[in-house]
């Protein structure tokens, strides 16, 4: 059995269709049918069977595409990792970050990291859970900072790096800040500024407004860039849903406020996944040593601006 063989047979399962797997594996049709023959020859089973769109897999030709995708993953491992040795670019690493840990903790971390290890290479993309966990399962990340749910934990090593504050945000002198009415009321009439659809901000929200029976925030701008987003809170009537920690470092912070309502503040676990087999580049546990660190002086810091803006509060009164 030849490990392009099973190529190939990944590309049908794919595509569902021999013309187009043939298409993308750059053979013509009955040069792939020929080879798919040669494979079920050898392993005396049936894998693939006729429908009136194309082909499908038997159930001998699932079982066998699971182990191939095993082997190409082997395969891409080995294949990284003697290019690295034999390169020296053993410390090259491809993170996949979330809007909130994209802002202070990873900067931060890929600062200490460069400052400790200059050899070191970063590849860095934002995205949400629908990307970027598919993509560190299939080896095209190494490592995924993102919110701990107990789905994206599933198959991943994880790392808890800290509790993110997310709040609901509005411009200081909205008149949600001053309404002495039922504050819930007001959050369920207002229109909102929100991240993208599949985020686990949006998700948490949603969810909250469904459990208090608010039915669904009224959307009217939803952005992925956090300085559009804040821009246009801070001179809007829009409200926000965002990390406190990282607005307050922010451009328009001081013209931003959180809005003081229990119910809709969220104590998001955020962490460091990996994944549990395969090829691990030896820096992934000095970025992760480094993000704690990264964690432990955001958490630090905000700490401090609480307690400073108590003591001031005490002093106003």
């Amino acid at each position: 059995m030849e490990l392009r063989d099973l190529g190939y047979l990944r590309a049908v399962a794919v595509h569902g269709h021999l013309g187009r797997a043939a298409k993308s594996v750059k053979l013509t049709q009955p040069a792939l049918t020929k080879c798919i023959a040669r494979l079920e020859r050898e392993l005396a089973v049936k894998l693939l069977e006729r429908t009136p769109k194309g082909v499908r897999l038997t159930t001998c030709g699932e079982h066998l595409v699971a182990h191939a995708e095993r082997v190409y993953a082997a395969d891409v491992d080995i294949r990284r990792e003697l290019t690295e040795l034999a390169t020296g670019q053993a410390g090259h690493l491809r993170i996949g970050t979330g809007l909130a840990a994209g802002q202070r903790l990873l900067p931060a971390a890929c600062i200490a990291l460069l400052q400790r290890c200059p050899g070191v290479t970063l590849d860095i993309c934002t995205g949400n859970s629908e990307t970027l966990f598919p993509a560190l399962q299939e080896r095209k990340l190494d490592v995924v900072l993102a919110s701990i749910t107990t789905a994206c934990a599933l198959g991943f090593n994880q790392t808890f790096l800290m509790h993110d504050q997310v709040t609901v945000l509005s411009r200081r002198e909205h008149p949600v800040q001053r309404r002495g009415g039922n504050t819930i009321e007001a959050l369920a009439d207002a229109s909102w500024a929100l991240p993208p659809l599949g985020t686990a901000p949006w998700e948490w929200l949603a969810q909250r407004f469904r459990e208090l029976g608010l039915g669904a925030p009224k959307c009217v701008v939803r952005t992925g860039t956090l300085s559009t987003l804040l821009q246009i809170v801070a001179e809007t009537d829009l409200l926000a849903f965002q990390s406190w920690s990282v607005v307050s470092g922010a451009r328009h912070a001081e013209l931003l406020r959180p809005v003081a309502v229990s119910e809709m503040i969220w104590n998001r676990p955020v962490g460091a996944f990996t994944r549990k087999q395969g090829y691990s580049s030896p820096v992934v546990d000095r970025l992760i040593e480094a993000l704690q660190e990264a964690a432990a002086a955001i958490c630090e810091g905000t700490g401090n601006r609480l307690l400073r803006a108590k003591a001031l509060k005490m002093v106003s009164t």
